[in-house]
């Protein structure tokens, strides 16, 4: 069983204005659900570990997970809200994306919440911001370490410096990964 490790969001685009504000359209997104769901696509025993929010978002998210056929029993739930990516495209085309996060559910996790691993878990793949930003972190990177010698580890960095503006920080990260 593959396990996948990080977030899960909303994408919410921007689109015309309306006479009171503008009109918005969230999608499910974050690339560790994306990975998570190829895998269960691909016909592949796959759970997800992340937070997710019982707002509206955090409930949307975990039924697409469910519908998709992932595991869902290591998702940690919280009452914190759920992270957004506001996506808006300037002139030439180009996406822009501001993450709405801080305090948000998936990151959430810590040392004493991470739930155990089930012993069918051949791999464990980490995901995107997740690892850069506290307490979620240095939690799921102490659980790649502390794994590594019994499963196979895998990291998509997906370097987002508008959720951590840090360069250095992406830097460590990925070195310790």
């Amino acid at each position: 069983m593959f396990v996948v490790c990080g977030e899960a969001l909303m994408d919410v685009y921007t689109g015309e204005s309306t006479p009171t504000g503008l009109a918005l359209d969230a999608r499910i997104g974050g690339s560790p659900l994306n990975v998570a769901q190829g895998l269960a696509r691909l016909a592949r025993p796959v759970a997800f570990l992340a937070g997710l929010s019982t707002d509206a978002f955090g409930e949307r998210l975990l039924a697409s997970l469910r519908t998709e056929g992932v595991d869902t029993s290591l998702v940690l739930r919280s009452d914190a809200p759920s992270t957004l990516s506001v996506v808006s495209v300037d002139a030439s085309g180009v996406p822009r994306y501001a993450f709405h996060g801080n305090g948000a559910a998936d990151r959430q996790i810590t040392h004493d919440t991470l739930p155990a691993l089930p012993p069918s878990v051949r791999a464990l793949q980490f995901g995107s911001y997740a690892l850069v930003v506290e307490p979620v972190g240095s939690a799921l990177r102490a659980l790649a370490a502390r794994e590594r010698h019994h499963r196979l580890i895998a990291y998509d960095p997906n370097v987002r410096l508008n959720v951590d503006p840090d360069i250095a920080h992406w830097h460590a990260v990925v070195e310790q990964m």
